[in-house]
């Protein structure tokens, strides 16, 4: 059962810099348990920015479609507007999947 991004349901999701954003990944499989999530600066996810930490939003509505989800960035995160950030999604140490579209400002 394969866990896929279609999109991010605001893109791009603008994290403020020392804050958090409230967003939603539009999906499927999306309700897999054990999914980690993470922010990269590239799409292979190997180069990961450990200044943006990305978890599932435990008081939202979850669905196998649509996931609602928090971003919270670092006050050292790099909030250059040309630092476009993928959300990854792990599963048994495996990348999932991968979507373009997370920015700090």
């Amino acid at each position: 059962m394969a866990v896929n991004i279609d999109r991010l349901e605001e893109n791009p999701v603008e994290v403020p810099k020392g804050g958090i954003k409230y967003f939603d990944i539009v999906g499927k499989n999306l309700l897999t348990a054990d999914l980690k999530f993470y922010a990269s600066f590239d799409q292979a996810g190997a180069q990961r920015d450990h200044e943006i930490k990305v978890y599932v939003d435990e008081f939202g509505t979850r669905r196998e479609k649509r996931l609602p989800m928090i971003a919270e960035a670092t006050e050292k995160a790099d909030n250059d507007a040309n630092k476009v950030r993928w959300v990854v999604i792990k599963l048994n140490g495996n990348i999932e999947d991968t979507e373009q579209g997370l920015t700090v400002i």
